[in-house]
């Protein structure tokens, strides 16, 4: 295909009852992928994600380790047959496995670290409850500023900047309520998003100190192909910047659009949503809605992982 490619890996919200269960019949890496994440969750990862129920599945302090398994046995897959990309990043959770991708971290220390970071944020949503919502139809800038004004940040803020015209809200039930009647009478469409907590939004105060002193835990190296971070949108080399966005992010909004705009401008024209779901791919297109300049691909299973490895060097 010629292209320069970028690597990208999803978030909460893509997961499906059956996700990766195909790799892991087949494919030996990607059984002692899910291994490691039963041995870090206590709870048998491959059975959950084979059979569910989606209930138990979508449990963040098993969701969050579970997803990234997956999405690194689809990566394993691709790595191992040389398919890899020049540029890497993940939106949210995702950014985990893109440490990964650009050789910051090792699985083992990937599955870790998601294992801590779902256990500590499901944590502080018991503490203090919260809601997300999408809102969609809106200019990206008008909804950040409109929000900024609505609501104080100690009950919630922007939580995605994931497209043009979609920002995800965060923060308290009550300021979700507020924010939905305020952007619907402006003729938007708020849509609750399926969480258990506000993820990015000051209520995950309390999943910082976990997580951070997990990272320190972790040999974290510098990344070894273009890497985009969530809570700058821009690309760093540094590996405590690298440290310092990964505990930002947890607070911070993930900055979508501009880490897509950097891909674009660094000349990605193959991007490849690898792990379960087509989320990534969706926004991409909002983004960048001239579908003729680029190639978007999703591999999370046997099937498209082969068609991708197949059509790579045609």
């Amino acid at each position: 295909m010629g292209a320069t490619t970028a690597f990208l890996f999803p978030g909460q919200g893509s997961q499906v009852v059956g996700m990766g269960a195909d790799l892991a019949r087949e494919d030996p890496e990607a059984r002692r992928l899910f291994e490691m994440a039963s041995d870090c969750t206590g709870t048998d990862v491959l059975a959950l994600c084979s059979r569910g129920p989606f209930e138990a599945l979508s449990r963040t302090r098993v969701l969050q380790p579970a997803i990234t398994t997956v999405s690194l046995a689809c990566h394993a897959w691709l790595r191992s047959r040389g398919l890899l990309p020049q540029a890497t990043a993940g939106h949210s959770l995702g950014e985990i496995a893109a440490l990964c991708c650009a050789g910051c971290l090792s699985d083992a220390d990937a599955i870790r670290l998601a294992s801590v970071r779902g256990a500590a944020m499901d944590d502080a949503a018991s503490i203090r409850a919260g809601a997300m919502i999408a809102v969609v139809g809106l200019p990206l800038d008008q909804v950040v500023e409109q929000a900024a004004a609505l609501l104080d940040p100690e009950e919630g803020g922007v939580a995605n900047l994931n497209a043009p015209d979609q920002v995800v809200l965060s923060g308290t039930v009550e300021a979700m309520d507020r924010a939905t009647r305020h952007f619907e009478a402006q003729e938007a469409r708020c849509v609750p998003l399926a969480v258990s907590g506000a993820w990015h939004s000051r209520l995950m105060a309390p999943a910082e100190a976990p997580f951070r002193e997990a990272l320190a835990r972790v040999d974290l190296r510098p990344p070894a192909r273009h890497l985009y971070l969530n809570a700058t949108g821009h690309r760093s080399e540094d590996v405590q910047d690298i440290r310092q966005a990964l505990v930002a992010q947890l607070q911070r909004p993930v900055q979508w659009v501009a880490v897509v705009e950097g891909l674009r401008q660094e000349g990605v024209t193959r991007f490849v949503e690898v792990g379960p779901g087509r989320v990534l791919r969706g926004t991409l297109r909002r983004i960048w809605p001239d579908a003729s300049a680029y190639e978007a691909h999703c591999v999370g299973d046997l099937p498209s992982l082969g068609r991708l490895a197949a059509a790579w060097g045609s």
